[in-house]
């Protein structure tokens, strides 16, 4: 919050008094020269060094309100968010509306004679209280209620409206105010921050009459503004706390001097679920025994790193990454912050190269626009939960680049083991899940060999194209899932085994198991989470992005220069309807970077089933293969959007919802596009 000298910050009506009062002589003189010296500003022009009377922020607010295209005789009422912009938006600000309410009540008790109001930094009202019947009325006419956006582009220059441009602290009255409307209306306000200085809101206390008003009100409104940011700053950090601690692979607990648990991530009731549900507020010793590292840091303050934990009532041995004290800047010790991961029990085998090196993780994913975001926030969401999920999505959509970002986020310590079904012979698919003993059948190694299950121990086993898995095989499969325990063909005795599964398919797993080609126990047992990858068609922008990022990677790693994607070809890829998806793209891009010449891709340079039948959708003028093409290769933004819009709108059977989230605009700007085209279906 900036303080400014008080002078700059009282308003000139009020700074002379110390009490409410009724106005006199020279408050009615001063209330006309400022009223005169703004007609002057901004109707005559009047140089601002002769606005003596008003204050310099207030000027300022003054010429930014003249600039936003408002007329000070002419009220502007401020627009109200619809009933879910608002409800979101109070959902957003749900912390700051916690933090602020308790001091808004003693506000309300105070103030009887007074509208109080609290805005998030955008001016959006989110709390409106009238103190009274005659207040409520009044308010009637400025439809100031909860919802209304009031900032300096709506409703010019008000005291929180200073508050939030300038961070400060400000008292405006009468025709201090923009707009002729507020009359004798005052207002005091103060700006609210967050931990890291940002603007969140504003407090505001407003009276219908500056008289009403004195030094002290805004006194009162700065230090119950500074009362409701020290709570909100006091919440936002314990979230923010909160989510360091989800934001880790790692299993990490908190605990007080004591030894009681205050904080356990979501990895930590993981690995302490089957002892306590809720690990919060339960002494460490419950869960782990008694630990004379742990409370040595407890005691000392002295942090210790690498060691390994035993857990006698559990038989269970863990690594303790580290126990850090946790210390203000005084040095005074409120507990310590505890890291463990399990310790991996499955013996280390030739056969371990099966992990795959996980490449993905879904920051890698490219792609923004809302169906891909959608995806890949709810696989993100099912991450760190421990249940069987199955992607859907058509052949090239990138089912495995998920698997493997899920896997990233959950399990990163183990092994990716992934198996795809339809390239298995089904004679084979056996022995590939579930291992063999030495000498089981011909051909056997001598030595034996672990599954795919068994090798996912501790780790994630991904099953690409599951609906191919042979039904002999789906019973022994819903066994394994249901006992955690696999026993290798030719062998005696069950391997405990851990992992997570991730199922995928390109079919529909359902009308498979109606038509009796997919068991419906497994398929129920597979389905307990579900990610659905939109097919590349369905992506919009994201084609453009892809490709451009695929011309980047395919020329570095060849070491060719990079060619320039002429906006003809790029109209091409965004008509194309994709069957292959992402894969396909990739190998369209390989095609044409080795095929272009003079630096620059031409639709001739993509494969032909691309560009085969699209020329009738450019405009006519423009012939792909003619020298200035070649040269320039641009169409205008106008031609380039009106295209889109129109490929857009075919795709979607002229469906504007769905066209202006392909397009990532909203309904009322695309149809101002389809005027303006003249685009509208015949």
């Amino acid at each position: 919050m900036v303080i400014k000298p008080v002078e700059q910050l009282l308003s000139p009506m009020t700074k002379n008094r110390l009490d409410t009062r009724p106005m006199d002589k020279n408050d009615r003189i001063l209330l006309d020269q400022i009223r005169q010296q703004k007609v002057d500003l901004l109707s005559q022009g009047l140089d601002v060094k002769m606005a003596d009377a008003v204050r310099p922020d207030v000027l300022a607010s003054w010429l930014r309100s003249y600039q936003h295209g408002m007329d000070h005789n002419l009220y502007n009422y401020g627009p109200v968010l619809d009933k879910l912009a608002f409800q979101e938006r109070m959902r957003q600000k749900d912390l700051l509306l916690r933090a602020a309410d308790p001091y808004i009540c003693q506000l309300e008790a105070m103030l009887s004679d007074a509208i109080i109001l609290l805005s998030d930094e955008d001016g959006a009202m989110l709390r409106v209280i009238e103190g009274n019947e005659s207040l409520r009325r009044q308010n009637e006419r400025f439809n100031l209620v909860e919802g209304s956006v009031w900032n300096e582009s709506t409703v010019g220059t008000c005291a929180h409206c200073i508050s939030l441009i300038e961070g400060t602290p400000m008292q405006i009255c009468g025709p201090e105010h923009y707009f002729e409307k507020y009359e004798f209306i005052s207002c005091s306000s103060a700006p609210i921050l967050d931990v890291n200085d940002n603007l969140a809101g504003s407090l505001c206390v407003v009276t219908s009459s500056f008289s009403k008003q004195s030094s002290q009100s805004l006194g009162l409104v700065v230090s119950m503004a500074w009362a409701v940011q020290n709570q909100f700053q006091l919440s936002l950090q314990n979230e923010l706390f909160n989510l360091t601690l989800q934001a880790t692979d790692e299993a990490l607990i908190t605990v007080n001097k004591k030894g009681i648990i205050t904080k356990a991530n979501s990895p930590a009731q993981q690995m302490l679920a089957h002892i306590s549900r809720n690990p919060t507020g339960t002494p460490l010793e419950f869960l782990l025994g008694e630990q004379p590292l742990i409370k040595s840091v407890l005691e000392s303050g002295q942090p210790i790193h690498d060691a390994e934990l035993y857990i006698n009532h559990l038989g269970q041995r863990l690594v303790l990454s580290s126990v850090q004290p946790l210390n203000d800047n005084r040095g005074n010790n409120f507990g310590c912050i505890i890291s463990l991961k399990k310790i991996n029990r499955v013996k280390a085998t030739p056969h371990r190269r099966d992990g795959l090196d996980t490449r993905f993780s879904f920051a890698k994913i490219k792609g923004s626009s809302p169906q891909l975001q959608k995806a890949i926030a709810i696989a993100s969401k099912f991450a760190n939960l421990d249940a069987n999920l199955l992607i859907q999505g058509e052949s090239g959509t990138g089912k495995e680049m998920f698997a493997q970002a899920i896997h990233q986020q959950s399990r990163a310590d183990g092994s990716f083991v992934a198996l795809n079904c339809a390239a298995i012979p089904a004679n084979l698919m056996e022995s590939e899940l579930f291992g063999y003993e030495g000498g089981a059948f011909t051909g056997a190694e001598r030595q034996g060999r672990a599954g795919k299950l068994e090798l996912a121990n501790g780790g994630t086993l991904f099953l690409d194209e599951i609906g191919d898995m042979p039904l002999d095989l789906q019973p022994v499969l819903l066994r394994v899932l249901e006992e955690k325990k696999v026993m290798r063909l030719g062998g005696n005795r069950y391997i405990p085994i851990d992992f997570r599964l991730i199922t995928a398919s390109n079919k529909d797993l359902l009308e498979q198991v109606e038509s009796g080609q997919f068991r419906a126990d497994l398929y129920y047992r597979l389905k307990v989470l579900q990610v659905n990858i939109p097919a590349l068609r369905e992506r919009g922008s994201d084609i453009l992005e892809l490709a451009q990022h695929f011309i980047r990677t395919i020329t570095q790693r060849q070491g060719i220069p990079e060619p320039k994607l002429s906006d003809i070809a790029a109209l091409h890829l965004l008509h194309y309807s994709w069957p292959g998806n992402v894969r396909q793209l990739e190998n369209a891009i390989i095609y044409a970077v080795n095929i272009c010449e003079d630096g620059i891709i031409l639709p001739q340079d993509l494969p032909e089933e691309i560009t085969d039948g699209v020329d009738m959708l450019l405009p006519t003028s423009i012939n792909a293969n003619s020298e200035a093409a070649r040269l320039d290769a641009n169409l205008s933004l106008k031609e380039i959007e009106q295209i889109m819009i129109a490929q857009t709108l075919e795709q979607t059977n002229y469906n504007i919802s769905e066209a202006a989230l392909q397009l990532d605009m909203s309904r009322s700007t695309l149809y101002r596009k389809i005027k303006e085209y003249q685009l509208m279906k015949n």
